[in-house]
């Protein structure tokens, strides 16, 4: 068991596995600002609704998100980062039992001087249902907050949990509507709102999510790139990317914060996130809620996506193969005497 460091008063001050790992090895730490402690305050899933409500109206968070178009949760309603470190590792190495669509990438890593190739599992989606801790998390305690501070009930439209291993590449600017109305178009939702929980404590050096605040709307919000045609559904084929030139003149504030800290933003707010420079993984869960009254879609929209991707990824196969007999005709044409 690795031991805890005791602050001035004789408490354990060690908030991450990351923190307490580096404290063990006697490096400085990731100096993030220590707004909550997990002894402090009592497990936010225990809130009645009646307090939830007082803390949302205290903390002006429903204001938050009206102004800045994203809100960040006060300690009292943020999450116990011991326990959103135990449920993650529970996911991510539960195996068959554990139903989710995973993504793999391969990354740049440096292994004793040399830079080396690495395929790494990066990304969890459609998991919720299939662990009784995430499934009570995200369908109960996140669900009534969020649906507090904008003042009509939500449910549940997709979730993603972000790995982002050391190496691991960050996300480009972009927007969430555009591209969540993809799969279902006007037969789906047209109202988001994330909601993300760092598992692990966000840096700079982590890649930390970044997010221009403003009045963002589908009246009013930055110009996009037009996806590609036939384009890869997560990729250049996903609607609501930002141009660079445009990005660069957004004011984008770093969100820094503790493991088990809860932001919320709307679908129009533009967000980005840079690579992960630490020698340790930065994940976070990034959950989409739309209102109840446009209906539930997550079954249809996990559905959607699902054939999107087969097909894109059968057209790009098609394709390779088209280009590898060509090559295989002009090659056999080549020999032919003249």
């Amino acid at each position: 068991m690795i031991p805890r460091k005791p602050d001035e008063d004789g408490e354990a001050d060690i908030d991450s596995a990351d923190e307490a790992l580096l404290d063990m090895l006697g490096l400085s730490s990731l100096n993030v600002a220590d707004d909550h402690d997990d002894d402090c305050h009592p497990d936010p899933q225990k809130l009645t609704s009646s307090e939830i409500s007082i803390l949302v109206e205290s903390n002006q968070l429903s204001k938050d998100y009206v102004t800045n178009s994203v809100c960040i949760f006060p300690p009292e309603l943020s999450m116990r980062s011991e326990h959103m470190r135990k449920i993650t590792d529970e996911l991510v190495w539960g195996g068959e039992k554990m139903q989710a669509d995973r993504t793999y990438e391969t990354i740049q890593v440096y292994n004793n001087g040399a830079i080396e190739q690495r395929r790494t599992l990066t990304r969890l989606e459609n998991f919720v249902d299939s662990h009784k801790a995430w499934k009570q998390l995200c369908h109960g305690y996140l669900r009534d907050t969020v649906s507090t501070i904008l003042g009509r009930r939500m449910v549940l439209y997709k979730e993603k949990l972000n790995l982002k291993p050391p190496g691991g590449s960050g996300f480009a600017p972009h927007l969430d509507s555009p591209s969540l109305k993809v799969a279902l178009k006007e037969d789906g939702p047209q109202t988001f709102v994330t909601v993300m929980v760092a598992i692990d404590d966000m840096t700079e050096q982590n890649g930390c999510l970044r997010i221009c605040k403003g009045t963002w709307n589908e009246d009013k919000h930055v110009e996009l790139i037009e996806p590609e045609m036939d384009g890869n559904p997560d990729a250049g084929g996903r609607a609501g990317a930002i141009e660079d030139a445009i990005a660069e003149n957004l004011s984008f504030d770093n969100i820094v914060c503790k493991g088990g800290s809860i932001v919320a933003f709307n679908g129009w707010a533009p967000h980005r996130s840079a690579p992960n420079m630490s020698p340790f993984s930065r994940r976070a869960v990034f959950l989409t809620y739309n209102p109840e009254s446009e209906g539930e879609f997550r079954e249809r929209y996990y559905a959607k996506m699902d054939g999107m991707r087969n097909a894109w990824r059968f057209g790009l196969a098609n394709h390779q193969q088209q280009l590898e007999d060509e090559m295989i005709e002009s090659n056999a044409l080549a020999t032919v005497p003249k």
